[in-house]
């Protein structure tokens, strides 16, 4: 399995993910994000980004050191 992130597509955002899913594609990360926010895919893609995490973040575990 690989983690997919969701992401904002507007740059004024924050560049952290949204929400992550260990999935096996990215097509099926985006239509699982899209099926989660109740969007069409085509409105999906036009607010989110879906990318490969391949390191994830610890930020949680050990703040922002």
């Amino acid at each position: 399995m690989t983690k997919y992130g969701l992401y904002n597509k507007h740059q004024s955002e924050s560049k952290q993910h949204i929400n992550t899913v260990d999935i096996q594609t990215k097509t099926q990360a985006e239509a699982y994000f899209a099926g989660v926010k109740q969007l069409q895919l085509h409105q999906f893609n036009d607010l989110f980004i879906v990318k490969e995490i391949k390191h994830p973040s610890k930020q949680l575990l050990f703040g922002n050191k």
